[in-house]
Order: C-alpha cells, then sequence, then structure tokens
C-alpha cells in the first residue's frame, strides 16, 4: 500500500468522525434552541394563568369556587395519573381426574 493512499484513507475516517461529531453538536444546538422557546411559552402561560385566575376573583368568584370548578389555581401542577397494579394471575392446577 503506498503511503499517500493510507494516510488519505486515514483523512477520511478523521474526517467522518468530525463530521459526526459536528452534526452532534448541531443538534444539540437545536435542542437548546427548542428548549429555550419552550420556556419561554411557559413563562408567557404560567403569567396568562395568574392573570386569568386575579381576574376571576376580581370579578367575585372565590378560590374555594373556583376550585370547586376544576380549574387549578396557578401554581398547581397536573395531577397525574396512577398506574394501575396489576397482580399476576395465578394458576391453579387442576386435580379433578
Amino acid at each position: 500500500m503506498k503511503p499517500e493512499d493510507a494516510a488519505a484513507r486515514a483523512r477520511a475516517i478523521i474526517e467522518a468522525n468530525v463530521d459526526a461529531r459536528v452534526e452532534t453538536v448541531r443538534v444539540l444546538a437545536d435542542a437548546g434552541n427548542e428548549y429555550d422557546i419552550a420556556d419561554q411559552r411557559l413563562k408567557e402561560a404560567t403569567a396568562a394563568h395568574e392573570h386569568a385566575w386575579s381576574a376571576a376573583l376580581t370579578s367575585g368568584w372565590s378560590e374555594k369556587d373556583l376550585r370547586a370548578t376544576g380549574v387549578k389555581a396557578p401554581g398547581q401542577s397536573t395531577p397525574k395519573a396512577r398506574k394501575r397494579r396489576t397482580t399476576p394471575l395465578v394458576t391453579v392446577p387442576n386435580t379433578e381426574v
């Protein structure tokens, strides 16, 4: 094998590795940008929720009555559905002959 051929193959291997690594940084930067957008939207939604809650209180609703309607107050997390526990079926051998 010619040294130039080996060097060309080595360069191709290195460049492929660099390209793959650079792509992971591009994907990471894109994910970071999406995160920033989502974070800003969350802040805006939180402010809108707090404003709507305050407006409802100002219009005469009490916190207790608002909660009774099923709406959540600002700062409350959404309740998560519990996973049902399932017990494995137990098979009983048939002893009747």
